[in-house]
């Protein structure tokens, strides 16, 4: 810090002039004795609940225990009082598996006398200062999703995930395959290439975006029982103008190569007769099976008109978790309404005006859109003109 000092500010600064600061324990230091540990052991076995007075609570011995783990320890070299690097409650590296092992109770009553003891501690007050005996702060890190999967079964009995891996847990029989979704409506498809000869196709996971496979045979899967891929579709006007012919009825040859194939899959990928019914898109994907949404053939790459669970913009995901925590906290009625807010930090004013900018904005279109659905639904089946009427 010294060193740091000097270089910023141009003169010499020493060590012996760096301030640093003195802490203090709320409860007293713990011990390895046996009456102890024996103490520690009945309570967390117990399951009681903590001591809800000042004096109660700072001599209770998980007090003492989780303060050395959390708070404040001796420096061997100084004897002074620093502060303990944070550390996760459960997990390998946990503290409460190291209560567990200094104490010989399952683990999980650990993680939740631990837990119980932080909660009591914050509504414990201290006799002398009246804030809460264990202020503790919790780091929360959320990371960005990767994608997400489900088996070739319809929505009602079909098995989803968040974690990689080919099969449904426990059947070999159900495979799972990565899902893309519509960027205009939302509409899921499983991403795949298909495999085999025209007697033994096979529904094969092709990883989002790979478009190595170039023969035609990688593609999407719509099943849906919500939004099915009508028999008729030509006639009811599901496809694009831009694929018929001029009178309207029948498509341009260029197109029928587009059109959704029909095909029946079983949970296994194989595609044969007995399987669930569904529709075969190649890709590039050139039309939303739901929305309608379509899209001209110079646009090779999927990635503007499919997403996955994890393609989100970073903005994008800070204002979502922001407003989704702000929501949280105005429901929250245990908490005074001064500590219902959330503030946050960025390092550098670039990210911190474009994330000003970006939640601006998405707060005021959405008070449009809900301006908008709100006249839509007051003026009832009227609707609403395009300019004021007269």
């Amino acid at each position: 810090m010294a060193q740091v000092a000097s270089l910023i500010f141009g003169s010499k600064v020493e060590p012996a002039r760096v301030i640093g600061e003195t802490l203090k324990r709320t409860t007293s230091e713990p011990d390895t004795s046996e009456a102890f540990l024996a103490a520690l052991n009945n309570h967390v076995e117990s399951a009681a609940e903590p001591p809800a007075d000042h004096d109660g609570f700072v001599t209770h011995p998980l007090s003492s225990w989780i303060e050395s783990c959390f708070g404040t320890i001796r420096d061997a070299d100084s004897s002074r009082l620093v502060r303990v690097k944070p550390r996760p409650i459960a997990g390998p590296d946990g503290a409460a598996k190291q209560l567990s092992e200094q104490i010989g109770v399952d683990e999980k009553l650990c993680v939740a006398a631990i837990q119980a003891q932080l909660l009591a501690g914050v509504r414990v007050l201290h006799a002398q200062t009246g804030m809460p005996v264990f202020a503790f702060r919790l780091h929360q890190f959320i990371s960005r999703g990767d994608a997400a999967y489900a088996s070739l079964e319809s929505e009602t009995v079909r098995h989803i995930t968040v974690h990689p891996q080919q099969y449904v847990p426990g059947n070999r029989d159900r495979r799972l395959f990565p899902l893309v979704f519509c960027r205009e409506c939302g509409q899921e498809y499983y991403s795949v290439s298909i495999a085999g000869g025209d007697a033994d196709q096979q529904a094969v996971a092709r990883p989002p975006g790979d478009r190595s496979d170039t023969d035609g045979r990688a593609g999407y899967i719509h099943l849906s029982l919500g939004s099915p891929w009508p028999v008729d579709a030509l006639q009811q006007g599901r496809y694009p103008e831009d694929w018929l012919e001029q009178d309207g009825i029948r498509l341009k040859s260029s197109a029928r190569q587009l059109v959704p194939r029909r095909i029946e899959v079983h949970p296994d990928g194989r595609i044969a007769a007995g399987g669930t019914v569904a529709h075969f898109v190649p890709a590039p994907f050139r039309l939303c099976l739901n929305c309608g949404v379509s899209y001209r053939g110079h646009m090779r790459s999927d990635f503007a008109k499919l997403g996955t669970l994890g393609s989100e913009g970073r903005s994008t995901a800070t204002t979502i978790l922001s407003l989704s925590t702000v929501r949280h906290l105005r429901a929250e009625q245990t908490l005074a309404p001064e500590a219902r807010k959330l503030l946050s930090f960025t390092d550098n004013r670039q990210d911190a005006s474009l994330q000003a900018g970006h939640f601006n904005d998405f707060v005021q279109v959405g008070l449009l859109r809900s301006g908008l659905y709100r006249a839509i639904a007051a003026a009832g089946p009227a609707g609403l003109a395009h300019s004021p009427r007269r």
